[in-house]
């Protein structure tokens, strides 16, 4: 089964290098168990950095794929029009999230890549 997600990235855009750079990164990573989140209903981790970008000086933690903000559910697809979250990957909706995370936890062992 194929979907499609609008999302919103990092408000500094892609390309990750350093912790807190605000950027999504790019590249393939393993996801990890989606775990219930207060803040964004469910977060999946993503595996960033690869051993070989921490080798290359890359940095960073706590990246990975949420639903939207709590303050921000009314605006439902709207959230994914602008790059609002500190190198994250958003969905639009809770729903959306329910259903990747859905997939992550069938699947097993998932990967993303980020282009």
């Amino acid at each position: 089964m194929e979907s499609t997600y609008l999302v919103s990235l990092g408000r500094g855009g892609v390309g990750k290098h350093s912790y807190r750079d605000l950027k999504t990164p790019i590249g393939r990573y393993p996801l990890g168990v989606p775990r219930d989140s207060e803040r964004f209903h469910i977060f999946i981790p993503i595996g960033y950095p690869t051993a070989d970008q921490k080798r290359e000086g890359y940095t960073g933690q706590d990246v990975g794929i949420h639903g939207p903000s709590p303050r921000f559910k009314w605006a439902g697809p709207m959230n994914a029009w602008f790059g609002w979250t500190a190198g994250c990957i958003a969905t639009a909706t809770d729903k959306e999230i329910e259903s990747i995370a859905a997939w992550v936890r069938k699947t097993g062992a998932a990967t993303i890549i980020i282009e």
